[in-house]
């Protein structure tokens, strides 16, 4: 593991209309906070600013319509202390409903899985209760679920760069896990599906971030284990930041960023 101290940050996938999905996790009780333009790509980050995960949504100038989702994202979490109101709420902002709220009998849970504007798989959750500590304001957002060829691979992989299994769950079509930070940052979940064959397709999956005290040292333990680097630490002129990117096991473009103080 590296001495670097590493959180997960946003994880990215691509839209086909950038207002429009913007405006559906809008509905959804989430804030847009940020919107960027950069030479490739029109930009948004969406949350609830009190805590939980980030989703950046990039509409590719170049993007060929319509996305092909590929097999590698599976899914994207948004809690809620009222998964009735959420559900009705992504209902009437125009979602797919793959399966209304129902009460699990594994887990204190409620869950619902509506398709956003492109399809992406969204599973809205009201745990029964949430902890006293779970972000205010309204609906906030979960881990994202990233499908992997080998759990144990890509678990070394980010555990490599720092990051902590926090869970490990079985599932009757996957076996699944949780990746974190403990108490900063957002969590990954990856899951092994039994019947996965052959590599995945990355489709519409971008890329996701790992925020670090210290990226040069992350990239060269990632690339010291065997994992291609696909951009070596470079000091942006726009940002106060220090990139690299990495490709995990299956290809997921890791990019490890360092902020600076100016």
């Amino acid at each position: 593991m590296s001495a670097a101290t590493a959180w997960l940050g946003q994880y990215c996938l691509n839209v086909s209309d950038l207002d429009r999905s913007v405006a559906f996790y809008e509905a959804l009780g989430l804030s847009c906070t940020s919107r960027t333009e950069i030479p490739q790509a029109s930009e948004a980050i969406v949350e609830n600013p009190a805590g939980g995960s980030k989703l950046q949504l990039a509409r590719q100038h170049d993007q060929e319509l319509p996305l092909d989702l590929g097999t590698a994202f599976w899914k994207l979490y948004v809690n809620t202390g009222d998964i009735a109101a959420t559900f009705a709420a992504a209902e009437a902002a125009g979602a797919a409903v793959e399966s209304a709220p129902e009460r699990q009998d594994r887990w204190p849970v409620t869950i619902a899985f509506v398709r956003d504007p492109d399809g992406y798989l969204v599973e809205l959750v009201e745990r029964h209760p949430w902890p006293d500590d779970a972000p205010a304001g309204g609906p906030w957002l979960g881990q994202c679920c990233l499908n992997v060829t080998d759990i144990e691979a890509t678990l070394g992989f980010y555990e490599l760069l720092g990051l902590t299994t926090t869970s490990r769950t079985e599932i009757p079509h996957a076996h699944e896990a949780i990746l974190e930070q403990p108490g900063r940052g957002g969590k990954l979940q990856l899951a092994q599906q039994l019947d996965q064959d052959g590599p995945l397709r990355m489709g519409s999956m971008w890329k996701l971030y790992v925020n670090t005290d210290d990226v040069a040292a992350l990239h060269d333990a990632a690339v010291a284990a065997g994992h291609p680097s696909l951009v070596a630490p470079m000091r942006l002129d726009r940002w106060p930041v220090t990139v690299a990117f990495v490709a995990d096991p299956d290809g997921y473009q890791v990019e490890l960023v360092q902020r600076h103080a100016d």
